[in-house]
Formats: structure tokens, sequence, C-alpha cells
């Protein structure tokens, strides 16, 4: 332009010490170069050179890295040190004229962030300081504080900074948290750090100490300790930081001993007491802790002993409060004592008229034992005194033994069973009783009727009974002795032995005979006594069934009877399997039914049952696996010749049994093709043809794509898309996709067709290209195009209500004609006015316009 060349350059540049930074400057003239150079001002004349082009060559010095070119003088600096920071000159010589320029380098100093915890006492107040350091940064740094996420309040937290200046320009701030410390539940703070060389802010955490409210309870337990009982009352803290200070206040003068102990987690003062000097009495824990407001205290008072009586109870003989009668010869004699009281021990002491228990008579714990049978010497006056200490309780109760009765013998009962003659012989027998005992048999009421034997014989110690070898079912005899010596009858019980159940056996046996299978089968059973009946049948055969049966007796009274049958396998085997499907050929539009039948000695008796239009082909192939015989049947036709029928294969056996399988072949159906992009129809008012929907795209957006769904019933389909002079669109399963193309190839009509063998359905897609510029002048026009309606409407209404005024008969004839024109659009020439018609008044008409605004949009 004839203009001087004026260097490009950066003018300010901040770098971070120990960092790297980028000076910027590039000549944009078109004179020759002759020397380029990069140098900082010492003083007003001297500068100091630093990188550049001179003598045809690159060079540099110090922190400088060599620029890309002499025309562009882009360097990288390392900024060393604070002294870095100045001006630095850029400048170009060339024929005519020296530009240059100037940038000046700022230099920032990343602080050195550190944080530590220190603490102190004043007047037994805790305290804690946590200084933050940012030392050596430039400019300044800025400090803040997070306790639990937020800033620390005035109360209990004080802040306070120092700051230092140092010689290179850098500075050094502390920062201090102080706070007491069982005012603060915070396990750690955190020091906020802002400084211009950090992207964020950077947070340092501290652990500090914290308080915990400690759980205090006082507990008194009794123990024994050489023979002397002790109260311990202990005052209990736990879970408290620090340790809690414990005191024990008693209401008495007497000192005591105290003994003190802690862990990790728990701090004990404990005091050992008299039991009974110290009975009823209170004792308190005191309990001190940073965490308390004021001393909480835990108070509990000592029991108070007393003995209030004794009682006596024995589970033999008959007792009351003051009486005990044994009767002469009992035996396991316990008498216990049970005293009333809260005295946690005691002791009883007990005699018998004045003097020691008489012999095998014991005191064990708090029960009187006599060891072996109850004697006449055992009656008397008995009296036990219960003492603990000063407390004393006394129990007096006499015993009196009732003589014993004359001797009873229990009788010696035995049962046995045997067998004889086809029965079972039990004996019950009840010998050497005192006096004799008295046997009897209860038998299962209905059930031994038939088993009962009259030789049943009874004379009071003896009893017999006969009864079969066994039963069907489970039968139980009860043979009662009844004695003086017993105080129920005695029970024996018989259970006579089930029978045992018939032992079936059947086995089955096939041969081959002039091209047909016989079986054989064979049913063997095993009884006892008497034969068992075996008959055959078939399940859904009326036909008698002819069969041989033999019988044989065994040992130990077991019969043996075995039965026989023989007969053609197919009058009772099951029809084979048959099954039906139908399956889409790959590479054919052929379909293909097949029907499967596999059996036993089967034929090959296999038929299709197919409709009137039946015109397909079918083959038969037969498999033979030793007796096995696999017959398939195939049909191939045309889809549309079956579909929405039933297609029957008929199996025809060799004695007339027919089954049959049928499939059917769906109805399907392609209804449409949808496009689900916004789009907008076109289609002719006036002329029967397809509609063509117009889809707006992009001209310079990447593979869009035109969605496309397929509305039917058809389990798949194949898609083809073409443009109008019928070549290929890349299609991404049922989406069209439209290559960038600025030269406008994208838009004209495309044609998408869906087919499933001879169903077919197919969409016209109008594709226009819609630029920035163009939907910017469409919203213009939107708005311009509606504003106008407005105004146009607001017309048309002023005017009918001027015409209000006139007369009632004009009024209703413009109302009529105004109203003809909404209903009937059409253009000046259309609507002439009507002739004269004889007498009649002539009538005005109304002319009426039709604006239409059609406009593009994709808002």
């Amino acid at each position: 332009s004839g203009e001087e060349p004026i260097p490009v350059i950066a003018h300010n540049v901040t770098g971070v010490l120990e960092e790297d930074v980028y000076l910027s400057c590039e000549y944009q003239g078109s004179a020759q170069i002759n020397k380029a150079e990069w140098k900082r001002r010492i003083s007003s004349s001297k500068f100091k050179r630093l990188a550049g082009f001179s003598n045809g060559e690159l060079f540099s010095r110090g922190d400088f890295s060599k620029p890309d070119s002499p025309t562009n003088l882009t360097v990288r600096m390392k900024v060393s040190s604070v002294e870095a920071e100045g001006e630095y000159i850029c400048e170009f010589q060339e024929e005519e004229e020296n530009p240059f320029g100037s940038v000046f380098v700022t230099v920032i100093v990343r602080p050195d962030i550190r944080i530590e915890v220190n603490s102190e006492t004043i007047n037994d107040t805790h305290y804690q300081l946590v200084s933050c350091s940012a030392a050596g940064g430039r400019p300044t740094p800025q400090i803040s504080w997070l306790v639990g996420d937020r800033p620390p309040s005035d109360f209990p937290f004080t802040v306070n900074e120092s700051k230092t200046l140092h010689s290179n320009g850098t500075s050094t701030l502390i920062s201090t948290l102080r706070f007491p410390t069982h005012l603060q539940d915070e396990e750690s703070v955190i020091c906020v750090v802002k400084h211009e060389t950090l992207p964020n802010p950077k947070s340092t955490t501290a652990n500090v100490e914290t308080y915990a409210r400690p759980n205090v309870m006082i507990k008194a337990e009794m123990v024994q300790q050489g023979g002397h009982d002790s109260w311990v009352v202990s005052c209990i803290s736990s879970g408290g930081r620090p340790d809690t200070e414990i005191s024990l206040a008693l209401n008495g003068n007497n000192e005591v001993e105290r003994e003190s102990s802690a862990n990790s987690d728990m701090k004990s003062l404990s005091v050992r007491l008299p039991v009974i000097e110290y009975e009823g009495h209170n004792i308190t824990c005191v309990f001190k802790h940073p965490k308390f407001l004021y001393a909480e205290s835990r108070r509990i008072t000592l029991l108070t002993f007393y003995l209030s009586g004794v009682q006596f109870r024995s589970e033999v003989g008959s007792n009351s409060n003051e009486f005990l009668e044994l009767q002469e010869g009992d035996s396991n004699i316990v008498i216990s004592l049970e005293v009333t009281g809260n005295v946690p021990r005691y002791s009883i002491i007990c005699k018998k008229d004045d003097g020691p228990l008489p012999q095998d008579m014991e005191l064990v714990g708090r029960n009187l034992t006599i060891r072996g049978l109850v004697k006449q010497h055992y009656a008397g006056l008995y009296e036990c005194d219960c003492s603990y200490h000063h407390l004393k309780a006394t129990l007096q109760f006499n015993v009196t033994v009732r003589a014993q009765p004359p001797q009873l013998v229990s009788p010696t009962i035995k049962v046995n069973s045997q067998s004889e003659g086809g029965f079972r012989k039990i004996e019950c027998t009840a010998v050497g009783a005192v006096p004799a005992a008295s046997v009897s048999w209860i038998l299962q009421e209905g059930v031994f009727e038939d088993f009962w034997s009259n030789s049943t014989f009874y004379n009071g110690s003896y009893s017999v009974l006969f009864l079969p070898v066994c039963s069907p079912q489970e039968l139980t005899a009860l043979c009662v002795i009844n004695h003086p010596a017993y105080k129920e009858p005695e029970n024996r019980s018989i259970t006579l032995p089930l029978c045992a159940r018939p032992n079936i056996t059947i086995s089955l046996s096939s041969e081959w005979k002039y091209g047909h299978k016989y079986s054989k089968v064979n049913c063997s059973v095993v009884s006892v006594a008497s034969p068992a009946a075996i008959t055959w049948n078939a399940r859904n055969k009326t036909d008698n069934i002819s069969y041989s049966t033999e019988t044989e007796v065994q040992a130990e009274s077991l019969v043996s009877t075995w039965s026989s049958v023989c007969f053609l396998s197919s009058l009772y085997a099951e029809l084979p399997r048959l099954s039906v499907s139908v399956v889409r050929q790959q590479d054919s539009p052929l379909w293909l039914a097949v029907c499967n039948c596999k059996g036993e000695g089967v034929g090959t008796n296999l038929a299709w049952d197919l409709p009137a239009n039946a015109r397909g082909e079918t083959s038969l192939h037969t498999e033979y696996e030793g007796h096995i015989t696999n017959t398939k049947l195939t049909y191939q036709f045309p889809l549309v010749l079956h579909e929405g029928q039933d297609l029957t294969c008929v199996y025809q056996s060799h004695d007339g049994i027919t089954k049959k399988k049928t499939v059917h072949i769906p109805m399907y159906y392609i209804s449409s093709v949808q496009v689900l992009n916004k789009t907008r129809a076109l289609q002719n008012r006036y002329v029967d043809q397809s509609v063509v929907y117009r889809v707006s795209v992009n001209e310079n957006q990447r593979n869009q794509k035109v969605l496309l769904r397929v509305e039917g019933n058809v389990p798949e389909y194949s898609l083809d898309c073409r443009r109008s002079d019928g070549s290929v669109v890349q299609l991404d399963g049922a989406a069209m996709i439209l290559q960038s193309d600025p030269s406008g190839q994208n838009k004209g009509l495309y044609t998408c067709l869906a087919s499933f063998y001879h169903h077919r359905a197919s969409v016209n897609i109008q594709v226009e290209d819609l630029r920035e510029e163009e939907e910017f002048m469409l919203v213009i026009m939107i708005c311009i195009s509606s504003a106008s309606a407005i105004f146009i409407v607001f017309i048309v209404i002023l005017c009918v209500c001027c015409k209000t005024k006139k007369k009632q008969h004009k009024e209703r004839e413009s109302i009529s004609a105004l109203t003809s024109l909404m209903q009937e659009p059409g253009s000046p020439e259309v609507r002439k006015p009507l002739a004269d018609m004889g007498d009649s008044k002539e009538y005005a008409q109304l002319t009426s316009f039709s604006i239409v605004f059609d406009a593009k949009s994709t808002v």
C-alpha cells in the first residue's frame, strides 16, 4: 500500500520464574531483510543483543532460543530470574527503513506454600495456632481459611497476617489461624492460597487436635477378699479427649484408699469400702472436662442389707410352715432352706433337739439331705440359724416319721412271642409278686375279631394270645399288669409284624418276524401264603388278551406266580413323531414347507393336504437307522400363493390311524414408508399422484441423515433409495446418508422403496439445501407477512363496524354478501355484478381477495 511496514508484535507478556515464555515479532513487509534482532535496553543509549539474524545466520544468546526465520523473530525465552523483567525491542533492518517494536515482559514468581500446627496454653485454656506461609511470591499472594468447608467465624477464630518484602521483589505472606481447642470440632482446617501463577486456588489441609465429650458413669459392685465383703465403687469416663479429671466424694470423714487406672479410651477412679460400715451411704463422682460447661456429677447409694426370715420346702412328704411328715423307707429326701433378704451371702447352722444332726443327715449349701432310707430316729425338733454379720434369722420345724406299711413285692414281667402251626403265640407272665398280680389283654377294637382264639386262658399271672403269623396292616396287642406295688398299671405292647408285600417283576422282550415287531411281556409275583391273581389289559383297547399263568409253592410259605403275553408291537405302539415347519430359502424367492415323520417300523404314507390353489413342487426323502424310519416330505411354493392359509401334513398308518400337523402361513403387509425428519407434504390437489415430502438440509454439514421407518408386520425388509437419475444412495440401516456437497448435488427428488417378497411400499422425498442467509430472510418474510395479515384483518373489521349504521335490510344484505365472500373465494373477473331481474332491486356484491402466504422455514 506504500505505507511504512510495521512489525506485528505482542506488547504485554507475563512469565513465571523458571518457566518459558514466547516473544512474537513478525515482519510483514516485502523488502529484503539484511539484519533482524531482539535486544534489551540497558540504558538510554546502550542495548544488549539477545537473538536474531545477522551475517546470513540466525543466532541466540543466554536464555533465548534461535528465531524461526529472518522475518519471523518468534523466540522462546526462559525466565531464569526476576531481573528478566523489562522492555525488549524487536528491530528489522532493510534497505530504506528500520522498523521496530517493543514488548514489556513482566516476571511473576510462584510462592512456596507450607503449613504447620503449634499449640499453647493460657489460663488453663488450650489454644492451637495453624500457620500457613506463602514464601517468595510475586506479586503478593492472598491467603484465606476454610473450617468445615466454610470461612471461620469471628468467634472463636482469629486470623493474623504478616508480610515480608525481599530485595529481589518477592514477598512472603504468613497467615495464622488461632482458636481454643475445646470450641472447635473439625479434625482439619484448610489454607487456601490464590496467586496469578496458580490456575486454581491451592488448598492445603492441616490436621488439628479436637476434643471429644466423654461418657461418664458410676457403678458399684461387691467383691470378696480374704473372707471379707467389700464395695468397689468406680467413677468411669470413656471416649473423652483429653483425659477427664475425676474426683470422688464420700459422706464421711474416713480416709480410704483410691485406685486410678487409664488406657487409650477409658479412665477410672475406684475405692474399696467395707460393706457393713458403708451400707446406705451416698457416694458422688465429679467429672471435669473442657467439653463440659460445668463439672458433671454422678451419685449412687449403697444398699442397706436385711434378713427377714427363713422357710423350708421338701418335694417328699407333707409339709407346712412348721411341720414336715416323712414316710419310713422313703429315700432321696432333700429339705431346701429359703432365706428372705438381700444379703450377698449368709451362713447356716442347723441342729436337732439342741444337739447335732442325725447320722447320714448333713447340710450341703442351703439343703438338708438325708442319705439312705428314712428311719424313725430322724423325727424331732430342728432349728436352723441364718446369719450375715450382725443380721440373723431363725427357723424351727418339727419332723415326724410315719411307720412303713406291710411289705409289697412287685412282679417280674416277661413277654415272649413264637410261631406255632401257622399262628403266632404270645405269652405275658407276671411272677414272684406279693400279692399275686393280675394280667389281662387290651386289643384294638374291631381289628382282632377274626384272629381271636378261644384257647386263651388266664390264671391270674399267666396269659396266652394266639394271632396270625403276620398281618397286612400293623396290629398291636397290649398286656396290662395290675399290682398294689404299682401306682399305675404296667403295660407291655406286642406289635404283629407286617406281611411282606408281593415282589412283582416285569420284563419285556421283542423280536422281528416277517417284517413285523412282536413284544413279549413276562410278569412274576412272589407272595406270602396265597398265590397272586394276575390279569392283563391294554390301555384304550377293548380286545381280550390271551395269556398263560403258572404257580409254584416255595419254602417259608412263599408262593411264586408268573404269567406272559405276546402281541404285535404296532397294535399298542404310539404314533410316530410328526413335526411341520416353514422356512424361507436363501437365494430363492420360494418358501419351503417341511414335514418330518420319525418312528419305529413306520411307513412312508405322508401327504400334504393343501388348499385348492396349490401348484408348488413336493418331494419325499426317507432315511433308515436300524428299525427307525425318518421320512421328510417337502413342499416348495411362492409366498403370494398361500399367504394367510394353513398347510396340513397327514400321516396314515398301516392300521388306518391318521395323524395330522398344521402350520399357518402369516399374512404379511407393508402399509407405508414414513419419513421421521421434519417434512412438509407437497401434493397436487386436482391430480391423483403420490405425496412428495420436502426435507431441508444444511449444505455444509457432513453425513446428514434422512430417517425412515417402514410400517407393517414383515419380519425384515430390503430398503433401496435412488436419486431421480437412477443413482443409488448410501444407506445406514433405515437412514439415507447425504454427503456434504457445496455444489448443491444433494438437492433433488429421491425415491425409497421397501420390499419383502411381493409386498412393497415407496416414498418420494424432495431434498433442499438451506443456507443460513435464507433462513434469516425466511424469518423476516414470515414476520412481515404476519404483520400484513393482521393489518388487513383489522381494516376489514373496521369496515364491518361502520356498516352497522345503515338500514336493517342493507345490514343483512352486506352481511350476506360478506359471508358469501368468506366462503367463496374468487378474483374480480369471476365476481361480476348480477344483471337486473325485472323490477327487482339491484344488489351490490362485495368482491373478496384471497392473500396466500407460502414461506419455507426451519424455525
